[in-house]
């Protein structure tokens, strides 16, 4: 299993409304794999967001120390620099959109919010209706048409689990693998190419992110 970016607890895999992501049962931090967003926000947001990333130094979530690049632990508090679960880079890179602060793996893509981030997260986007994503670089496969990331096997969405934003058969799911949330199936458009905006608020406030990287 992945560790979290910022405790270093586990990271448990859940899969809600098409947007795959791992929270922290330690800290309750939430980690959104590289892949997953671009499937769920499309590859222009996800680019977008990936530009504004670039350059941007890391910060320590004991005392805000700014962390430069290839800086693992904090020069004034001693603490680990928060580090990408998939790929190890450290420190994450911190970026802010529209007053809410993300950090994100230039490398693997990745973005990762702490609690204080997600609440800051939630309250920017209130009520505001999330914007239906941009149509995903490669369409979502159809419920009738899902398959096995191992063996290639077809699933039915009920009998499927998941894991890094992957699914699996039940021979082949590994052991973190999660049990694949059927409803996403009903929060998906009816050609199956674009996802909808979705009742749950962690999804619907990162529509609203991803919506405002460029505003």
């Amino acid at each position: 299993m992945s560790s979290c970016p910022f405790c270093y607890g586990t990271l448990l895999p859940t899969f809600t409304h098409g947007l795959p992501r791992e929270k922290c049962g330690r800290c309750a931090a939430l980690w959104f794999e590289g892949e997953g967003l671009e499937t769920v926000m499309g590859a222009p947001a996800t680019r977008a967001l990936l530009a504004k990333a670039q350059g941007k130094h890391g910060e320590c979530k004991d005392c805000d120390t700014p962390l430069t690049a290839q800086e693992p632990r904090c020069p004034e508090c001693g603490r680990d620099a928060p580090s990408c679960p998939k790929c190890g880079i450290a420190p994450l890179s911190v970026t802010h959109i529209r007053g809410v602060e993300v950090d994100v793996c230039v490398r693997c893509h990745g973005m990762a919010l702490d609690t204080g981030e997600l609440e800051q997260l939630l309250e920017r986007a209130g009520d505001e209706p999330a914007p239906v994503p941009p149509a995903p670089a490669a369409p979502a496969r159809k419920k009738d048409t899902l398959r096995c990331a191992s063996c290639q096997r077809a699933l039915r969405a009920e009998h499927a689990f998941t894991s890094g934003g992957k699914l699996y058969c039940g021979s082949c799911a590994p052991e973190e693998a999660s049990p694949y949330d059927a409803e996403r199936a009903s929060h998906a458009s009816p050609d199956g190419d674009r996802p909808t905006a979705s009742t749950d608020p962690v999804s619907r406030a990162l529509g609203w992110l991803f919506s405002h990287i460029n505003g």
